[in-house]
Parts: structure tokens; sequence; C-alpha cells
């Protein structure tokens, strides 16, 4: 695979702190706010509840490691394609990145919806389908900012994830004051009875709250030190996304009784009514479009990287690969809002969100085979962060995701499929991009 170009024009703008933000507001935006409620809903008892999250946030640990390594063997921007390539070659990286690119579109799109949403609750105006053209805002705003250049997403980044962090955490001190639900946790029977279709569907939920964590590798060429920032930007990242995730959902199960947190949308606004009345419920709405607006801004980032990178490597037209001055690729920019404009405009986006976990987890595959292949094709040097256990650490990532896939493919099979018809959808684009380039020859 050819080194990127220095032609491209990207800039090292970003550090550490928009790493860790990337990583953090990427991924706890979602998961702190709808997740718990989800959750406890498919599994119908606390135990398997926390037994969940510990999971995930576990095997989001590990995938970090095996990350952090290939971020810092292949620092460039594309995040998994140019792993997928380096190891596997053309067909699989266009495949890979249009996958990235799709789920990537599909998040923003459903984060979008709930960000309007919430401001319609805030701000109640009387216009036919606010929630939606309040969500169409949200886009085209962002990538406003973004249009301007990278210094000012990144700010805007950093800044909600600091207001997200500060608020989650403020609220959770506050509760410990708070008397205990009755029955308490430890007092209650754990559920029986859990289905294969549950399972899988509580599953899906978990990987879609801590999907985020490796928005750092998407930005590889725009970071100085890329190997040791990113390493660490997602071994931190991680471990403050999952030890947020447990203590909150720890807490709502000791502080809420379990009906209320299987009936509520915001069960974190459920605690704040507890402490404030009417005044909590409306600080946690504003949290939510706080957090919402992290993590739209960051998968509008990386949807954009994966598209300049597509258009770098000659697989997309070249003009998505210009770079503003800024250090944006407006081009790419302008197609990745576009699509995510369509798909919260076209009323189908809440269908995919099933399809996007089994999305996720596949290019995951593909990322953690890459480095048992460029471990062989390229030797680290002293100095290179290598991942903690490999081969085991990385073998068991892949069963995992393997066994997920599988279990999805059995018990969710509609969805499964869907997901497969959209990554096939990356083999007429790479033919027509290979007769492009021959003729242009």
């Amino acid at each position: 695979m050819k080194a990127p170009s220095r032609m491209a024009g990207l800039r090292r703008l970003v550090g550490l702190g928009f790493g860790l933000a990337v990583a953090v507001g990427g991924t706890a935006g979602t998961g702190v706010l709808t997740s718990p409620g989800e959750l406890a809903r498919t599994l119908g008892g606390p135990g398997p509840v926390l037994v969940l999250w510990a999971v995930g946030g576990l095997y989001t640990l590990l995938a970090a490691n095996t990350m952090a390594e290939l971020a810092g063997r292949l620092p460039q921007a594309g995040g998994w394609y140019g792993y997928a390539e380096a190891a596997f070659g053309e067909f699989p990286a266009v495949a890979v990145a249009w996958a990235d690119w799709t789920s990537s579109c599909v998040t923003g799109a459903l984060v979008a919806l709930l960000l309007g949403e919430y401001l319609a609750q805030l701000l109640p105006l009387a216009i036919p389908h606010g929630p939606t053209v309040l969500a169409a805002v949200a886009v085209l705003a962002l990538c406003l900012i973004q249009f301007r250049g990278l210094r000012e997403g990144s700010r805007a980044q950093e800044i909600t994830a600091v207001i997200l962090l500060l608020g989650v955490v403020g609220l959770l001190v506050a509760s410990f004051g708070l008397p205990g639900a009755a029955p308490a946790v430890a007092r209650v029977t754990p559920t029986t009875g859990l289905t294969a279709v549950s399972v899988v569907a509580a599953l899906q939920v978990v990987v879609f709250a801590y999907d985020g964590w490796y928005g750092p590798i998407y930005f590889a060429e725009e970071t100085p030190q890329p190997g040791r920032t990113l390493s660490r930007a997602l071994m931190w990242g991680v471990a403050v996304v999952l030890g947020l995730y447990f203590v909150l959902n720890a807490t709502l199960l000791r502080k809420l009784p379990f009906a209320t947190l299987q009936g509520s949308e915001l069960p974190l606004a459920e605690l704040a009514a507890t402490l404030l009345g009417p005044l909590g419920r409306k600080l946690v709405l504003a949290l939510g479009v706080v957090a919402m607006v992290g993590v739209l801004n960051s998968v509008l980032l990386m949807a954009t990287r994966v598209l300049f990178a597509l258009g770098r490597a000659g697989h997309l037209p070249a003009g998505l690969a210009r770079v503003h001055g800024g250090g944006t690729p407006r081009p790419a920019l302008v197609v990745a809002g576009v699509l995510t404009l369509g798909l919260l405009l076209s009323g189908t986006v809440a269908e995919l969100e099933a399809i996007t976990s089994v999305l996720f987890v596949g290019y995951y595959v593909v990322g953690f085979a890459a480095l048992f292949r460029l471990r062989r094709l390229q030797p680290t040097t002293p100095g290179d962060f290598r991942a903690w256990g490999h081969p085991w650490s990385t073998g068991l990532l892949m069963a995992l995701s393997v066994a997920f896939l599988v279990m999805n493919a059995v018990s969710d099979t509609r969805h499964a499929l869907v997901a497969l018809a959209l990554v096939a959808g990356a083999w007429p684009l790479w033919r027509w991009a290979r007769k492009s380039a021959t003729v242009a020859k």
C-alpha cells in the first residue's frame, strides 16, 4: 500500500485532548442517556444488566488495546480502511470503508433525531415535524462549523465532551444522598428465561452504546506523534467510558425502582427529577442536547475522513481528497452531510439501528484479523506500542466478534442480510473506480 501523500493537505492540528474528547464524547453521548432503559427492558432484570455492561466494557478495552497497535503501525486517515488495505488488499478495504461510512452516517442521523426530540421538548415550537426540522438544522450547523476548519470542529468536540462528563458525574455525586429504591438491587431476584433473541437484542444495544471508542484512529495524520497520542487516547478514553457506564448503571439500579428504569426513555432524567423536580428533567434534556451534539460532530468528522481516504486512493473521485486551508476536506464533508440529512428525512433511520451494530462488529473483525497478518509482514520496532496479550487477546476478540455475528444471523436474520447487502454494495463501487482509473490512463 502506498504511503499517504503529503500533497493531500491534512494538517497536524489536534492532540491528546481532542483524541480523548472523540473517544469519550463520541461514545458516552448516546450510552448514558437511552441505553440503560433499553437494556433494562430487553433483559428484564438488574443482574444481567450490569453483567452485559461489564462484558461490553472489557471487550471494548481489549479492542482498544489491539487498535492502539494498529494505529501506531499505520498512522493515516481513514481508520479501519487503511488497516484492511495493508493486510488484505483493495476490495476488502473498500468494503470496510463502505460499511464504515454508511454506519457513521446512519449513526449521525439517529443521533440528530434524538437531538431534535430533546430540543423540541425544551423549546416547544409550533412548527410541523418539529424534531425532524431541528435535527436537520443541527446537522447543517455542525457541517458549517467543520467547514470553517478542523480547529473549530475539534473545539466543539472538546467543549461538549467536558460538559457531558461534568454533568453526568455531578448528577451521580449528588444522588449519593438519595435513599435506595425498594427493593434494592441486592435483594432483587435475577431474571430467568432469557432467550437467544433477547440476549442478541441486548448485545446490539451494548455494541451501539460502546461504539465510537475508536474515534481517534481517523485523525492519525492530523495528530503530532500519532503512535503515542493515539494509544493513550484509545486506552484512557475507553477506561473512562467503561467506568462511567458501570457507575451510572449501578447508581440507576440502586436509586430507581427497576420498573421505573424499564419504563423510562431517559432514566438519568428520572434520577435528576428525584433531586430537583421538573427542573432536573429539563437539565438532563439540555445535557442530552449537548451530548448528541458531541456524538453528531464526531461521526461527521469520521465519515468525512473515510471519504477523504477513498478519494485520495482513487476509489472515489479525487475531488473528495481536496482539503481546505483550515484542515477540512470540504467536498467529503458535504457528501457525508448530505447522506446524513437524507437518512434522517427518509423516516427509515430507526429501522437501521440494529443493522449498524452488525456493521460495527463486522469491521472490528477485519481490524483484529489485520493485526495477525501485519505482525507477520511488518515486525514492530523498539518503542512501538504492542498489544498486550497478543495473539491470545486478539484471538479472543475475534472469537467473541464472530460469535456475535453468528448469533445475529440466526436470531435477527433480516437485519443481518440487510447489513450483508450494504457491504456487497461496495463491489460495484470498487469495480467502477477501477474501470474509471483504467480509462483515465
